[in-house]
């Protein structure tokens, strides 16, 4: 995943979390070659297993093609890993609203001097010992995607990344825009500061990127996801808002 540094859960290049994820890319662009938004190339498809395999990784990594256009953007990715992820989200103080409390402070529940406690919308969880936040003692933003929650001691969260308040805007739940105030609630529980246009503008993108893959997905021959206005505004806001940190 993405790396420490930015809040992301990493992996070394020929671990065993290394090969999963290239396992999974393959197996994510086999998808969508299957769905028709790409075109393999012809001579990977008449390889054997083995060759094939290696022949679409490489294939896959050429940064000259259209759907790497932003694989080196953090803040793309992060989007893209929160839209798949949510509703496995976790929020600190900051990102939780206190209604979602039954009436307690968010401070007498998450308050915590040394680093950042979390809520996952129904009670304190925790970022797992082996994850590379484990230790961040502050974060970017006061939310954070997981792929894994387990129980044992306490409860825990596995392979955490965190997410900026834009990725929630625009794959996150219910919004609800608090006019007055320049508060959005989403989901009932997380709370972001952001001017009531903003919010609504970020409301209709979301009507409209819907719209976009619905008929991508019923006209995949007439796909140019990377050329779509609609796409580029997304992104262009989304590089805006990590210049802006």
């Amino acid at each position: 995943m993405v790396s420490p540094a930015s809040g992301g859960e990493a992996s070394r290049e020929g671990s065993p979390a290394s090969g999963a994820l290239t396992d999974m890319r393959l197996q994510f662009g086999t998808l969508l070659a299957d769905i028709g938004l790409i075109d393999l190339p012809k001579d990977t498809l008449r390889h054997k297993v083995g060759s094939r395999k290696n022949n679409l990784e490489s294939w896959f990594s050429n940064m000259s093609l259209p759907f790497n256009a932003y694989a080196r953007c953090t803040s793309v990715i992060k989007s893209v890993m929160c839209a798949g992820l949510y509703p496995n989200v976790a929020a600190s103080l900051e990102g939780v609203d206190p209604g979602a409390l039954g009436g307690r402070k968010p401070s007498d529940v998450l308050f915590s001097k040394d680093r950042p406690r979390w809520y996952d919308g129904r009670r304190e969880v925790h970022i797992h010992p082996s994850s590379v936040n484990h230790s961040l003692k502050a974060v970017q933003y006061p939310f954070l995607v997981f792929l894994e929650k387990v129980e044992t001691t306490k409860v825990f969260l596995r392979d955490t990344s965190v997410v900026s308040p834009y990725s929630l805007l625009l794959f996150g739940g219910s919004m609800v825009i608090q006019h007055q105030t320049g508060v959005v609630v989403i989901d009932g529980w997380l709370r972001l500061s952001a001017a009531a246009q903003t919010a609504v503008l970020f409301k209709q993108l979301r009507m409209t990127l819907d719209a976009v893959l619905k008929e991508l997905t019923r006209k995949p021959e007439m796909a140019t996801f990377v050329d779509n206005e609609v796409v580029r505004s997304i992104i262009h806001l989304l590089l805006e808002e990590d210049k802006a940190r």
